[in-house]
């Protein structure tokens, strides 16, 4: 069954200088990188030269489905966004569940590779075979929303499927995303204004096909052991009762206190933004059985009549914690106002932190910041610079560039509070978990715990199931620095697997150990392509894509070692408050960590290197030769 490929579809191009639309195999791709983020990133190594910067029409902006997109496989309608990041200059990659994964699988298509820069707006049809690049000229300066319902009236359909930027996307605002279905986002790494950079309003797809199985009675044993797991499951339920809000880790002290001046919220506040009482009912994407999604309206006060889908708890991180708003009404209109813009709400919120302290320390002044006051909590201020920033007015412009280049511009000490991660703003707070704090801050794209950052801590694992498991005993244990390199290097390869294959990480062990493991989706895989493979072989595969972005990085960005360290505040300073009061990232303890890390990876843990013996195994000599023509490949 070795030359099977039931579930692939075909790989689109399109070139935006030229016009020309032409189409490739995907046959030659899916063994060594099965889908997705895989295919996509081999893509973006192999065309995107290291000089090229993340604006310039020789990026690539691909988009990619995996192989279990659109089947019946619980919560696999994910679709990964991978281009040059314009925060880091080295890899950037986004992810989005909802219903155009599988709407572009049902038109035939797994993946869309997008060179080049169009003279004026368009935006992409896809209507099966048929793809036509279209005028986008009626709906350049909309919002996400906006953009949404011109496009279903001009092609009269209201179930075509949708990811478009906003006004930030089009203003090249660093922090810009993608939004598809009104609420759900390709987050970070700036990949909203690399598509307004080609000037790409739109992707707008409507299929018609289905998706074939090669063993439908295997297929389908899979699927009820996987639905019995996820219908089991406490955590699961909960989810889908509440959303990711109610899982706020604010007894861990991991709550990014006023840009991470403390790590822990009084609860009582805290309790009055869990949002329960605006939800209206619960949402899914396409085959998903948690739900954890929810409708959200505001009913009385200043903001009454918002409505929106979310709230994601990186919202109360964002809004509530970094910038202080106790209001969660004010927090569902910044939710709401970032989706219309097409703002990055992570990203956002961190610019706007390190202004907000910088303001707070006298670094700036109301002449910095076009006469407003920048004070905690004002959560007025808070949307009128969200406005600021996706039209790159006044001091917006300066905070659309992120914190990290907003601070170089304004210079008066102020980098000391600019909370990056290889130059992209920190989203998740990481004094006290030292698992957590390894997978963000080594992550590829630039910071991030879907990279690799283990919930195990979260857990409460016993020392025996961790040793079980992992053969770790200390997976479960927040403060502890050992073991941890192990789990990291685990999840980053099963975070990578994840996004090849189009499933959502809240069905996986991420969560919790009752749900999905690699073994599940190999079973997965197995019957719907025809092609025997182990859990264990997946996990290779995502190894080998985390190398690939590896060298991707050192090529592109010159990332060594030097890079993987977290913010010096959070080394220096400890937690303030809380039951883990006191708490930091010790530099000596970070050190043994990272050499375990690089070691278990066979990475040269003096440089942070791949050997050629590592890169050689996973199939990757050629990356070895480009690594050592460039004197980057460890000689070990």
């Amino acid at each position: 069954m070795e030359n099977n490929y039931f579930s692939y579809g075909k790989i689109l191009r399109v070139n935006l200088t030229t016009g020309k639309i032409s189409y490739e195999s995907i046959k030659k791709y899916v063994k060594k990188f099965l889908g997705g983020r895989g295919i996509n990133q081999w893509i973006l190594y192999n065309e995107t030269a290291p000089w090229v910067h993340p604006f310039e029409p020789a990026n690539r902006l691909i988009f990619g489905t995996g192989p279990l997109v659109g089947t019946l496989v619980p919560a696999a309608n994910r679709f990964n966004v991978d281009a040059k990041n314009p925060y880091t200059g080295g890899v950037g990659s986004g992810n989005a569940g909802g219903y155009f994964g599988p709407e572009l699988r049902f038109a035939g298509w797994d993946n869309i590779v997008f060179q080049g820069r169009a003279s004026k707006p368009v935006y992409l049809w896809i209507n099966d075979n048929h793809v036509e690049i279209r005028d986008a000229s009626f709906i350049w300066g909309s919002t996400t929303w906006q953009t949404d319902d011109l496009i279903k009236e001009d092609r009269d359909d209201k179930d075509i499927q949708i990811a478009c930027i906003g006004p930030a996307g089009e203003n090249l605002v660093r922090p810009a995303c993608i939004i598809t279905n009104k609420a759900r986002a390709v987050g970070r790494c700036g990949l909203g204004a690399v598509m307004g950079s080609k000037n790409l309003k739109a992707v707008a797809v409507r299929g018609t096909g289905s998706i074939s199985v090669e063993n439908t009675e295997r297929f389908m044993e899979a699927v009820d052991e996987a639905l019995e797991k996820i219908n089991l499951s406490p955590y699961a339920k909960a989810l889908g009762k509440y959303g990711t809000a109610y899982v706020m880790p604010n007894d861990f002290s991991l709550m990014p206190m006023r840009n991470f001046q403390d790590g822990y919220m009084d609860p009582a506040k805290l309790e009055k933004l869990s949002m329960t009482e605006y939800m209206e009912g619960s949402l899914a994407g396409f085959n998903c059985p948690i739900h954890c999604s929810h409708f959200l309206r505001i009913t009385e006060g200043s903001y009454a009549g918002e409505a929106c889908e979310g709230i994601e708890g990186n919202a109360i991180w964002d809004f509530g914690c970094k910038l202080g708003i106790e209001y969660g009404p004010a927090i569902i209109k910044a939710h709401s106002l970032c989706n219309q813009y097409g703002l990055d709400q992570d990203n956002t919120s961190g610019a706007l932190a390190w202004a907000f302290e910088c303001y707070q320390r006298g670094l700036l002044t109301e002449q910095d910041t076009d006469e407003y006051q920048l004070k905690w909590g004002d959560h007025e201020v808070v949307l009128e610079f969200l406005k600021k920033m996706a039209y790159r007015q006044g001091f917006g412009d300066v905070l659309a560039e992120g914190s990290k280049r907003a601070s170089e511009i304004i210079g008066r000490g102020s980098e000391k509070y600019a909370m990056h991660v290889k130059g992209q703003d920190l989203a998740e707070p990481i004094r006290t978990c030292k698992g957590w704090a390894l997978g963000v801050v080594v992550s590829t794209r630039g910071g991030g715990h879907c990279s690799g950052a283990p919930s195990t801590e979260f857990m409460n694992v016993s020392p025996e199931v961790s040793k079980k498991i992992w053969d770790v005993e200390t997976a479960g244990q927040p403060t502890s620095y050992e073991g941890k390199a192990k789990m990291v290097v685990y999840y980053e390869r099963f975070h990578e697997l994840l996004n090849c294959l189009g499933v959502c990480f809240y069905t996986s062990n991420w969560e919790t150990t009752d749900l999905l493991w690699p073994k599940d989706y190999a079973k997965f895989l197995s019957a719907v392509t025809g092609r025997k493979i182990t859990g264990k072989e997946l996990m290779l595969i995502g190894e080998r894509i985390h190398n690939i972005e590896k060298a991707f990085n050192m090529l592109h960005a010159s990332f060594s070692r030097k890079d993987d360290y977290p913010p010096e505040r959070l080394v220096k300073e400890p937690v303030r408050s809380g039951p883990l009061r006191g708490e930091r990232l010790d530099r000596n303890s970070w050190d043994k960590m990272l050499d375990e890390y690089y070691l278990l990876h066979n990475w040269d843990k003096k440089t942070g290197w791949p050997t050629r013996k590592c890169l050689t195994a996973l199939g990757l000599t050629g990356i070895a030769n480009d690594l050592q023509r460039a004197g980057k490949l460890s000689v070990l």
